[in-house]
């Protein structure tokens, strides 16, 4: 009997220079042109040749990790023939697997996603932290404290293991949460290197642009059943994708349930990108079988299993 896939998309923060490094020159070449009229800049090159704080930038970032995701797909869904049950992907994530599904094309997601780094990075300026081995309640619970205290914004917004929870919001308001936090006595609170509040009510001023951005694009129905962040569930149409897609510029990231839907199939979990972020969290979340097209030995250990 066949075994259930499920393949995993990376979203920001698996970005590296070089990532695309794997791909011949040739290869990277045959995509210039698509890149180009889609962007007006050469992505290629400043994946490959770029610094890293021009990489990290959200509007450059977002199209980064999605054309190496695709590509990164595309190597080696060719080479395996393989056919997935299950596709999703970690915020940005989402957008690969909609590629990745033929939902998208590469072209119009390439400049849809760049688009919502603009949005994002036009946004109020804010923060974001990692907080360990703490439950979500005591969590929410703090965020609502302060935004109840305060004018700021705060809550959680990855909800990415049992025992990784990131919050989002205004500097202040993060900073203030972190320090009762710590109060508490809970210690472990890492503070990422971001300026853009993700998933949190500090992206409410994009939602109308983006909306009409969404709005524009042509899309279909997934070939694949991809769980979406905001629900994890599929969508029923393509408005109801769109309307999600939307929200979860707003709304957390519930990976951790996401992860608990995939580990019922009890089946291969493929981190399809640059680095093995999810990899990762895969584990945290008591995933079995997980393999990372990252690893030099990819293919030989999928093929060993499937």
């Amino acid at each position: 009997m066949p075994r259930h896939i499920t393949i995993i998309f990376p979203g920001q923060g698996s970005q590296s220079i070089g990532m695309l490094d794997n791909f011949s020159s040739g290869y990277l070449d045959s995509y210039r042109d698509i890149i180009l009229d889609s962007l007006g800049f050469d992505l290629i090159d400043i994946i490959s040749n770029g610094s890293e704080e021009q990489l990290n930038k959200t509007s450059i970032t977002q199209p980064a990790i999605l054309l190496s995701s695709f590509l990164q797909y595309e190597k080696f869904i060719k080479k395996l023939k393989i056919n997935p049950n299950i596709m999703c992907g970690h915020s940005l994530g989402e957008y690969s697997a909609l590629v990745a599904s033929q939902s998208l094309n590469l072209s119009d997601a390439l400049r849809l996603v760049h688009k919502r780094g603009l949005l994002m990075e036009q946004c109020q300026k804010g923060s974001m932290c990692a907080v360990l081995n703490t439950d979500l309640d005591i969590i929410s619970g703090v965020c609502e404290r302060v935004e109840n205290e305060t004018n700021n914004i705060v809550s959680p917004a990855n909800l990415n293991s049992p025992k990784q929870i990131v919050i989002s919001g205004t500097s202040d308001g993060v900073e203030l949460v972190i320090k009762y936090l710590k109060d508490a006595g809970h210690k472990k609170c890492i503070k990422l290197n971001v300026s853009v509040a993700s998933h949190s009510n500090v992206m409410i001023d994009a939602i109308d642009e983006f909306k009409k951005e969404l709005d524009m694009i042509n899309m279909s129905m997934p070939n694949h059943k991809i769980i979406h962040n905001v629900d994890n569930e599929p969508s029923n149409d393509i408005n109801e994708l769109k309307n999600k897609l939307l929200n979860q510029l707003i709304k957390p990231v519930r990976w951790s349930n996401t992860m608990e839907y995939i580990n019922k199939h009890n089946g291969i979990i493929i981190e399809c990108g640059p680095n093995n972020v999810l990899s990762g969290l895969a584990r945290s979340n008591g995933s079995g079988e997980v393999y990372s097209t990252f690893s030099e030995d990819f293919i030989d250990e999928i093929m060993s299993v499937i």
